[in-house]
């Protein structure tokens, strides 16, 4: 890529991200010290050794896990579960209910990272092609392209090819049935100009939780990448693929985990005669996936001070959710007449007699199952005579998306100003639909009839999206200047199949939004900076799902950010600390439809609302340090204090006076937060300490992790006894040999081994959102990994 001047902070920021990728492939320690880009926001690149604390199994997301602020939590040590994957930073969140961190791949938007159709950056890159991790916390890069960057920016790089020839096979085994195969071919320089590799791997695990048939997860994935150079212009083009099937994790409230504290609740042998306890059977419960990513990047060099980027991009998803309702449904449309598409559940049961038939149970009878939660009589078998037979349903939802778009950058130098602009566009197309289908025999297992017996819904929503940006770097000496402004146009439209109508367009346009900083350079080793965003996040396609939503009421999640802070650099000792502030306004929050039961309502289909609650204030401290004791020994630190309050009560609990809600038979909601509280599931601490040592092909590291107590939601409003989750501290090893061979067709063999959670603590990790229920911690894992260069 043709360079900008040497004065451009563009440009020393590429430089540092080139030199990380060759450091995490050479693996010799002394060749860089990795610091944060030369910005007015706070931002981190992943130490390299990061890289080599994690295995290969293991999801890519893990590696930013020990980076201020940031908070990683996954089902398992290897990444085996979407559904239960939780990242915070800030107070912002990524879970099942939240997006408010925006995600790239290369700086090509990843669709979102909600579980209902959209893929994380683990879905699209293997962890042995990623070159590093940009993180921007709170205040993201201007021209980041994401619908959902309220609370900062994930930017995942790929490594390019070699301009070596060589293959790479690679094998991994490891705790819970893990094993890998990995294979990359190098093809050097070919056509005198180009530079390409593609990779296959095959992953493997099955759930920590159980034995027996307790389900995993099975992925293939897929890359291809090639960069080709032709004098001002170089073109880059990257092909990945992903095929996934992942049993799910189950979250537990705080007295199951005390109770049970190595069980999700989820069960691994099928009764055959309780649908009440069936509906738990964990391979019943999976999520289903294949993404396909491709983009071209052009970029050219118009003068030496001037570059051009382009990159249009394709990307298409498809999938499903799993889940075992423990009945069948009685669909009906709107004149009570049974039907097999669109209407609702007029009723559901759990057993039926041999013709089929809908059975109550016998009358008189008011036993009820307490586990996993209470029953009623109308599924508990004691309730029905020995001839009643169960019947179950096997619940899919269904999705899809076509994204297709275009990122455009333009950057040169003109005197003492950097100029950066371009824009972002994209088409989506995303398609939601579920059906039941008739458990065959629930006597004997879940397998179920090809041909659905009602479709729930099917919805397509249509989301264009245009982003325009400008900002000017004005050099003044040993002070810099940033400003700039941004504004996202966003257009939303549902159509419902079965009603053949197409909703109202929705604008979720955003304000012009400015941002601002400075950048002062003290010393050699010393600079300041400072720093003011305005952050958007659009209403998600999602909230045109819940019929019952006011949308000409919902306003775009919008966040203003502040930064103050320094870093230190010097031969031995980088140093950066970082203080913020940040106001999230408009939060968009789910309200559902009430319900007379404790368990799952699997009917929801598309009732509830959503609405705009107020909001979230936040402020913190974030500092890290890095120390080269000797040239082959490091040790890393950092440590973040965070505090993020509501600034309304919630709406699911309490009533515009702030008076808990009552139902239909007078009993009051369950208090949660009011404003004011400390928000729910953000630990303010958290500390981590690591050191690694490398020396002639030797490594070895160490890494703790301490994650602070936690509060849950409020247990009673008359004591405002609220829910805690204990602190908790994880520690991982790994080691590893690598060496230069020359023996028949062997060029290098490499052998690392990794330990997650070595002391086999037992706590609870990422939560669902909602102060009640958390997933398990995973416990002692192990990796080893074999790669050999050809």
């Amino acid at each position: 890529m043709y360079a900008l001047k040497n004065k451009s902070l563009l440009s020393m920021a590429i430089a540092m991200a080139v030199s990380t990728s060759v450091y995490a492939n050479d693996k010799t320690i002394e060749e860089i010290t990795v610091v944060a880009k030369p910005t007015s926001y706070a931002n981190n690149v992943i130490e390299p050794a990061m890289l080599e604390q994690q295995s290969s199994v293991a999801s890519i997301l893990s590696v930013i896990d020990n980076l201020p602020g940031i908070s990683i939590n996954e089902g398992d040590a290897f990444g085996g579960d979407d559904w239960s994957t939780t990242i915070t930073m800030r107070g912002f969140s990524i879970d099942g209910n939240q997006q408010q961190l925006g995600m790239t791949v290369d700086g090509i938007p990843n669709g979102g990272s909600n579980y209902g159709g959209g893929a994380k950056a683990n879905r699209y890159l293997d962890s042995e092609n990623l070159a590093t991790v940009e993180v921007g916390q709170g205040t993201s890069d201007i021209k980041s392209a994401s619908l959902e960057a309220l609370g900062g920016t994930f930017n995942f790089v790929s490594k390019d090819p070699s301009l070596e020839k060589g293959t790479t096979f690679a094998y991994t085994s490891g705790s819970h049935d893990a094993s890998r195969y990995y294979i990359k071919h190098e093809t050097g320089t070919v056509f005198d100009n180009t530079q390409a590799y593609v990779s296959y791997s095959q992953t493997d695990t099955s759930r920590w939780i159980g034995s027996g048939s307790n389900g995993g997860k099975d992925n293939q994935h897929a890359e291809l990448k090639f960069v080709s150079n032709f004098n001002d212009l170089t073109l880059t083009g990257r092909l990945s693929y992903d095929d996934v099937s992942e049993t799910n994790y189950n979250s537990v409230s705080i007295e199951q985990f005390e109770q049970t504290p190595n069980w999700d609740q989820l069960t691994w042998n099928w009764t055959g005669g309780g649908p009440h306890f069936d509906q738990m059977f964990a391979e019943g419960w999976g999520t289903l996936r294949e993404n396909t990513l491709g983009y071209l990047k052009f970029e050219y060099a118009i003068s030496p001070t001037s570059l051009l980027t382009i990159s249009p991009y394709y990307h298409k998803n498809s999938g499903r959710g799993d889940w075992i309702p423990p009945y069948l449904t009685t669909p009906v449309d709107e004149n009570g007449e049974p039907t097999t598409q669109g209407g609702t559940n007029a009723g559901s049961y759990g057993f039926a007699d041999s013709e089929g038939n809908p059975l109550a149970p016998n009358s008189g009878c008011t036993a009820s199952l307490s586990w996993p939660w209470e029953s009623g009589p109308d599924l508990n078998p004691a309730c029905y005579d020995d001839t009643a037979t169960p019947v179950m349903s096997y619940r899919h939802t269904h999705y899809k998306k076509d994204r297709l778009g275009v990122t455009a950058n333009y950057q040169a130098t003109f005197g003492d100003h950097d100029i950066e602009a371009g824009f972002w566009y994209e088409q989506s197309e995303r398609e939601e639909s579920r059906d039941w289908h008739k458990v065959i025999d629930a006597r004997i297992f879940h397998h179920f009839e090809n041909t659905p017996y009602w479709t729930q819904y099917k919805n397509t929503f249509d989301t264009d999206t245009f982003k325009w940006y400008i900002q000017d770097s004005i050099n003044l000496g040993d002070l810099t200047l940033n400003i700039g402004a941004k504004q996202y146009l966003v257009e939303l439209q549902k159509y419902d199949h079965f009603a053949n109508e197409s909703s109202d367009k929705v604008d979720s346009d955003s304000d012009v939004l400015f941002s601002g900083g400075a950048l002062y350079q003290l010393n050699n080793d010393t600079e300041l900076f400072a720093s003011y965003s305005e952050n958007f996040a659009a209403i998600k396609d999602g909230v045109l799902e819940r019929d019952s939503s006011t949308l000409t009421e919902i306003e775009p999640e919008t966040a203003k950010n502040i930064d103050f802070g320094v870093r230190y650099q010097a031969d031995k000792l980088t140093l950066s600390a970082t203080a913020y502030s940040v106001k999230f306004d408009n939060r968009i929050t789910f309200i559902a439809p009430g319900s007379d039961s404790g368990g799952i309502d699997y009917t929801i289909g598309t009732n509830g609302s959503y609405i705009n609650v107020g909001g979230i204030d936040s402020k913190g401290l974030e500092l890290s340090a890095s120390y080269m004791l000797t040239p082959s020994w490091s040790v890393y630190s950092s440590y973040t204090n965070s505090s993020s309050e509501y600034s309304s009560d919630d709406p699911n609990a309490y009533d515009s006076q702030g008076v808990l809600l009552q139902d239909k038979e007078g009993n009051t909601a369950a208090p949660s937060f009011k404003k004011g509280d400390s928000l729910i599931d953000t630990s303010e601490d958290l500390l981590v300490v690591s050191t690694d040592y490398f020396s002639d092909g030797f490594r070895v590291g160490l890494s703790a992790k301490y994650t602070g107590e936690r509060l849950g939601a409020w247990q009673d409003e008359g004591t405002r006894a609220r829910s805690k989750v204990d602190g908790y501290t994880v520690l991982d090893f790994n080691a590893g040999y690598s060496t230069d061979v020359d023996a028949g067709p062997f060029k290098a063999i490499d052998l690392s081994f990794v330990v997650y959670n070595i002391t086999d603590k037992s706590y609870l990790a990422g939560g669902t959102g909602n102060g009640t229920t958390y997933f398990i911690g995973a416990p002692r894992t192990a990796a080893v990994t074999f790669t050999a260069d050809f």
